[in-house]
């Protein structure tokens, strides 16, 4: 049950956010920013779960209830990312620097034209 939720979260970062390659922690690791706190500490819990799991000894210790409150809690987040409108985002984001940046330094050169006198 844990390993078939690990995987289900694996192939929805990888749909969701392009990260298609590493075990679940390593995922996590690099997604960064790009999930909130408390949704990384869901998967890293489901993550140390599926890796307590594999001792038959220690797998006892597990409390399925909070496991699968994380694992809900992350999946529910997951299945929200919209990836066309994280794109465009992106590239609105990217227009808009380098606009605030030709203006910036089309001020920057009338205003070094004004002091120096030629306008």
């Amino acid at each position: 049950m844990i390993r078939t939720q690990a995987d289900q979260l694996r192939t929805l970062m990888a749909q969701r956010l392009g990260l298609k390659r590493g075990s679940l922690a390593r995922r996590v690791a690099r997604a960064g920013r790009r999930l909130p706190s408390g949704v990384r500490n869901d998967i890293a819990t489901v993550a140390e779960a599926e890796k307590i799991a594999s001792n038959p000894k220690l797998a006892v210790r597990l409390d399925a209830n909070t496991i699968k409150s994380s694992y809900d809690r992350a999946a529910v987040h997951l299945r929200a990312i919209d990836v066309a409108d994280r794109r465009k985002g992106m590239a609105l984001s990217i227009l808009g620097s380098m606009a605030f940046n030709f203006l910036a330094a089309m001020t920057l050169l009338l205003v070094v034209l004004r002091w120096r006198g030629l306008i």
